[in-house]
């Protein structure tokens, strides 16, 4: 019987290890593939900003050409898009707001101690508290848990889709730009 105790013990802290384990991974993961959302979104940002601040000096300079040629329409179409996916890739670097997820998904609210957003405007004390309270009860810690985790994933998601609609804006507006200012080059004069 005294053998039965201490393998059921046994076996309990292994999967808390275990469990904690796949918690940290999961953790790990969806930071690192937050760094990588957000360096794509940079790189989009950096990359648009610069070809608009390199175009629109030229498109003045050479304004008689691109009148005569009559490329206004493809460099509008251009700067358009520039300009939305500087906005998208802008949305997707800014910090979430997840009160406004939660409701977006209609979750109850159940304020883990362990996520900033929870706390930040706390007094220590009241954290403090809020903390202990949380870690008297195994089962209140994984609910925490794994609300920290859905949320970051939620996250994670919204960057990911965002950053996806930015790519494929960018990459329609310069084709179409392309494309337009082609068509026009051969079939105007």
């Amino acid at each position: 019987m005294q053998e039965t105790k201490e393998e059921g013990t046994k076996s309990r802290v292994k999967l808390s290890k275990n469990v904690l384990n796949v918690i940290r991974t999961t953790m790990r993961n969806n930071i690192e593939l937050t760094n990588i959302a957000d360096n794509k979104a940079n790189v989009l940002l950096s990359l648009n900003a610069l070809m608009l601040t390199f175009l629109v000096p030229v498109i003045i300079a050479k304004f008689d050409f691109v009148i005569m040629r009559e490329l206004g329409l493809s460099l509008a179409i251009f700067i358009t898009t520039c300009l939305v996916t500087i906005y998208l890739a802008a949305l997707a670097l800014k910090p979430g707001d997840f009160r406004k997820l939660e409701k977006q998904r209609g979750a109850k609210r159940f304020a883990s101690p362990f996520f900033f957003g929870n706390y930040h405007l706390m007094k220590a004390e009241d954290f403090e508290a809020k903390v202990n309270e949380a870690l008297l009860n195994e089962d209140t810690v994984r609910k925490h848990i794994i609300q920290d985790l859905y949320y970051v994933g939620a996250r994670l998601g919204q960057k990911m889709y965002i950053i996806r609609v930015a790519f494929n804006i960018f990459m329609a507006g310069i084709i179409i730009s392309v494309l337009i200012a082609a068509a026009t080059m051969l079939f105007v004069n």
